[in-house]
């Protein structure tokens, strides 16, 4: 019986179990899934599960530290995502955005992971944009950032002929989530990162700020349910692996025990020493004795 450790595959399910966590913290407003949480949470989910799966090092040492040095990678990356972290959000000179919810007012440098700018999912939202300069021929683009990687997720553009330095709006929250819900199937909710651009001929302007979308509850939506029900499914699936690890390292020591039993077990009997030859003298008396004496027994005495 050969022992199975498994750093693979616990490499492979504690990848699936940090996605699942970091999706589930982002859904119900803990965090965004910025550099430092996403890549944070799977070093950790990774090697927590890799060391459940395995038991064993010594068994597969190579692989395990292959398993180890990707999560100090990873456990580097998300340590670099602290400053932008900490930094909050941001907005160029000579630019100038605003938001006004029912629920809150705020510039994007104003907002920061722990005061994101709060609006519920059937607000309005004003909006409003300004700049010191004119830019003509600008394009455009919102999206979000995901472990440090932009997603877009609005672009436009305008040849802007009226000179404009200012621009505003309004837009209706549910209407806007609603799209999003029809054309990808998922429920937004949770603190989103969000970045804006404007490159123009005359320079341009970026932005970034936190932005709450409130969730419709901790296990209401598709997605929510999505994600508890992968959870629990990870977790039943991790335990079951560890006991079929564990099951087959026990097996395997007990194969190896009775093998050194039977190899190294109680002794056998002595060996008897080789009978001593008879001396010269011994063979010359037995060759001089009649042939009667030396057949006849000599009875015992009672």
């Amino acid at each position: 019986m050969e022992a199975k450790p498994r750093p693979l595959l616990g490499s492979l399910l504690g990848l699936l179990l940090g996605i699942v966590v970091v999706a589930l913290l982002w859904q119900l407003g803990v965090v965004p899934p910025d550099r430092l949480v996403l890549f944070g949470v799977l070093a950790v989910t990774i090697f927590l599960v890799t060391i459940i799966l395995t038991q064993r090092v010594a068994l597969v040492r190579k692989r395990f530290i292959m398993v180890t040095v990707l999560c100090g990678l990873m456990a580097g990356v998300a340590v670099a995502g602290i400053p932008d972290m900490i930094a909050g959000g941001s907005i160029s000179d000579g630019c100038f955005a605003e938001g006004t919810s029912s629920l809150d007012s705020k510039t994007p440098d104003t907002t920061s992971i722990a005061d994101p700018f709060e609006l519920t999912r059937t607000d309005s939202v004003a909006w409003t944009g300004e700049s010191t300069g004119v830019f003509t021929d600008w394009n455009s683009s919102i999206g979000i950032d995901v472990g440090g990687f932009p997603v877009e997720i609005w672009s436009g553009s305008s040849a802007n002929e009226d000179q404009k330095q200012a621009n505003s709006g309004v837009e209706d929250v549910a209407g806007r989530l609603a799209d999003v819900e029809e054309s990808v199937g998922l429920t937004l909710a949770g603190i989103y990162h969000v970045y804006g651009t404007l490159d123009a001929n005359e320079g341009g302007c970026d932005m970034s700020a936190y932005v709450r979308i409130p969730s419709e509850g901790a296990f209401t939506g598709t997605m929510n349910l999505s994600l508890w029900g992968s959870l629990a499914v990870l977790i039943f699936i991790i335990l079951i692996m560890a006991g079929v690890v564990r099951q087959s390292i026990t097996k395997a020591a007990g194969v190896a025990a009775g093998g050194v039993t039977v190899i190294t077990g109680s002794p056998g009997p002595a060996p008897t020493a080789p009978a001593a030859e008879p001396s010269p003298t011994e063979n010359r008396a037995k060759e001089s004795a009649p042939p009667a004496e030396r057949g006849r027994q000599v009875p015992l005495e009672t």
